[in-house]
């Protein structure tokens, strides 16, 4: 095993730099693509298997990845969270959701709450109450 850093994506797979010399590896089938773009925009190390011809079996981690517990939990504390979809977001319960698609967000459950301390303000051309 060998540490590499990832130089670019090409047809045939990844060109790493091993010390000072390059070579275009392909990733083994365990490895998902997405996580060596992000080695590649990062600047972080993948992991090569020096076997005849060598291929990327890894991605070195170097910061922190939220994590799903065994209890099926996801915890973190950060400063900000985003999260952007090309398409469209859903945030499920059993009893409600939240769905983003475009420019228009739906809400449905047994009740919604609106709750403000100082001032709550509702901007719209047109409100339809079924």
């Amino acid at each position: 095993m060998r540490l590499a850093t990832v130089v670019a994506a090409e047809s045939s797979g990844w060109r790493v730099r091993l010390g000072t010399q390059e070579q275009v590896l392909s990733l083994d089938a365990s490895v998902d693509p997405a996580l060596v773009r992000e080695a590649l925009e990062s600047g972080a190390r993948v992991l090569v298997e020096l076997c005849a011809p060598p291929v990327v079996v890894g991605v070195v981690q170097t910061s922190r990845a939220l994590r799903v517990n065994r209890q099926g939990r996801v915890e973190a504390q950060v400063e900000t969270f985003e999260i952007h979809a090309l398409q469209g977001a859903t945030v499920k319960t059993s009893g409600a959701f939240m769905q983003v698609k475009g420019s228009e967000v739906e809400l449905y459950g047994t009740r919604i709450l609106t709750r403000a301390r100082e001032v709550a303000k509702i901007l719209a051309r047109m409100i339809n109450l079924n």
